[in-house]
């Protein structure tokens, strides 16, 4: 078990170097704009933001702006089945099919002919089970990383798609947890943002995060970019701003709202207000390796304008997956720990629990593709520039 250390904390110096690596990589790389934030387990000790919200109408960014997160959707809907399991409602090994027993059978890509997009099927011999669809291992893919699903002209997102390998067989990023949505949904007997509100946005004080941004917030929400070679597109905001109810995407955030939940995650379960909403000994689980001796492994670059190859390079192979988080298989020379907690949004949001360090850490960009080199280059600095100036009790 992770002991907390003493609160971290920066130097005026410390803020100003994070302020020079962030402003001037935004101008850098002509990224609209960006927000970031790092808190400690009891209190935000940065929060800033950079460049625009809206490269036509150059509104410049604010620290309570809104982002769409997407699949920062996923650790909220995977805490939730945590907390269905914790009250005896599932089993992790529990098939989903027991539970939303309307599914039809998954089949497995058995021969794909790309010329022609032919191609045939097999029943999967092994259950998808809960622990699967939590770790990613289900076989369920995105068209964005899957080759197959892209050349067959899919939608984004439907995790009863044919699967890429066998359940358990391999770590494969897709659309796993919007099917627990559905198992929240169907234990509860509730809509899934009632759900949220009632058993984890209200405890945890997370006012400012929806699937549909109240209309006197939709003034603060950035507008999308699309990368063009070295120039961005802007996507203007729709007068209403909501998405579907979906496990694996569509809420939207700020990022002192967010990092409620990463503060809940640093404090053992316990939100600031000293709610319980998981236990102790569920943090422990979920930030346990759930996969054995698999690993995260490059994912094809099927859709290239909307994602590039991911995850980064030094995370192949050495990432593991818990219940809902990507797990560091190694400590990080210039940042992370191992053991730290991670996830992202398919238009550049991040962020990373460090429980040994006691910090998490933010940062929302809103644009495409993801996994864009500018991106990750702006995440790597913002990394080393934290880790290099945090302040503990321990006198580091």
């Amino acid at each position: 078990m992770i002991e907390p250390l003493m609160a971290q904390d920066f130097s005026a110096s410390g803020v100003s170097e994070l302020d020079d690596v962030l402003g001037n990589g935004v101008k850098e790389f002509s990224i609209p704009g960006a927000v970031a934030l790092v808190t400690n387990g009891e209190r935000n000790i940065y929060l800033n933001a950079f460049g625009m919200s809206g490269s036509e109408s150059k509104k410049p960014m604010t620290s309570d702006a809104i982002f769409r997160i997407a699949s920062m959707t996923k650790p909220i809907t995977s805490i939730g089945v945590l907390q269905l399991l914790e009250n005896g409602k599932i089993g992790l090994d529990d098939p989903i099919s027991e539970h939303l027993i309307d599914l039809p059978q998954f089949e497995v890509f058995d021969k794909f002919d790309f010329d022609d997009g032919s191609y045939t099927t097999r029943p999967a011999q092994n259950e998808v089970t809960i622990r699967h669809l939590l770790t990613h291992t289900s076989g369920v893919a995105y068209n964005f990383n899957s080759l197959e699903l892209t050349r067959l002209g899919k939608s984004l997102a439907n995790p009863t798609y044919p699967l890429q390998h066998e359940p358990g067989d391999k770590w494969t990023y897709g659309a796993s947890t919007r099917l627990l949505g559905d198992l929240i949904m169907e234990k509860t007997g509730q809509g899934l943002f009632e759900f949220f509100k009632e058993s984890l946005l209200r405890p945890l004080d997370m006012n400012e995060t929806f699937f549909e941004v109240p209309e006197d917030d939709a003034g603060r929400v950035v507008t999308i970019h699309q990368r063009t070679n070295k120039a961005f597109a802007e996507i203007k905001n729709p007068k209403k701003i909501t998405a579907p109810e979906y496990g694996d995407g569509g809420l939207n955030s700020t990022a002192s709202d967010y990092a409620k939940f990463l503060r809940m995650l640093l404090n053992k379960g316990t939100s600031d207000n000293g709610k319980l909403v998981l236990r102790p000994e569920t943090i422990e689980m979920l930030a346990s390796n759930h996969i054995g001796e698999l690993r995260t492994e490059l994912q094809p670059m099927a859709r290239p304008t909307f994602a590039r190859e991911f995850p980064v390079p030094e995370s192949r192979g050495v990432d593991y997956w818990g219940l809902g988080f990507q797990i560091a298989g190694a400590d990080s020379e210039l940042g992370r720990s191992k053991g730290s907690l991670s996830w992202a949004g398919i238009f550049n949001t991040k962020f990373w629990v460090d429980r040994e360090k006691n910090i998490g850490a933010i940062l929302f960009m809103q644009y495409l593709p993801f996994e864009d080199k500018a991106h990750l280059e702006m995440l790597s600095r913002f990394e080393e520039m934290i880790y290099k100036n945090l302040k503990s009790g321990f006198g580091e």
